[in-house]
């Protein structure tokens, strides 16, 4: 199985050095919801969104969710890996803006573009999410397994390769890839 470099998201991670530090010493940026957050100046981020209620995201709201975190890679922040769900979604980035910013571009539009196509109002995400500063290379490399993993023990995918809905840069679903050959 490849593996996800911790740099630059393909193979081989000899001789890199993630960055490593305590969120609650080192943090630059905080904020309190209910739960507490805090953003280091650089590191990546596992993030955890659920929809509200738990209610489940049809094939094209999976689509929109997708696509909105796909092209707001590069803007606001460097995407490694991410899986829509039936119910939530999981994310490993290298953000460039504030997490509160981003998780707020990209729920507030999704919610927006799948309320207006389902002729709905309301409520679509939680309002929290769950981010998580990866410490070091080997819980990056958990975590990229974990999101690669997700499809398949849910029972949503056989393969890597048959979930729609699943990116990790340099290996799957990753078009840049076959541009570059």
């Amino acid at each position: 199985m490849s593996k996800v470099s911790w740099k630059t998201g393909v193979v081989d991670m000899k001789n890199q050095k993630p960055p490593v530090g305590q969120a609650s010493r080192l943090s630059e940026h905080s904020w309190r919801r209910h739960l507490p957050h805090f953003q280091l100046s650089a590191g990546y981020y596992f993030i955890t969104f659920t929809t509200h209620n738990r209610q489940l995201l049809q094939q094209s709201h999976k689509d929109c969710v997708f696509d909105a975190i796909r092209f707001l890679d590069g803007k606001r922040y460097e995407l490694y890996a991410v899986v829509v769900l039936d119910d939530h979604v999981h994310m490993v980035i290298n953000p460039v803006d504030t997490l509160s910013k981003i998780m707020h571009s990209i729920k507030s539009f999704t919610a927006h573009e799948i309320n207006k196509v389902s002729n709905r109002s309301g409520k679509l995400w939680q309002d929290e999410n769950l981010d998580r500063v990866i410490r070091n290379e080997e819980e990056f490399l958990e975590k990229v397994n974990y999101i690669a993993n997700n499809p398949i023990k849910a029972n949503l995918a056989e393969e890597y390769e048959d979930y729609k809905w699943l990116y990790i840069k340099g290996w799957i679903n990753d078009n840049s890839q076959a541009d570059e050959r």
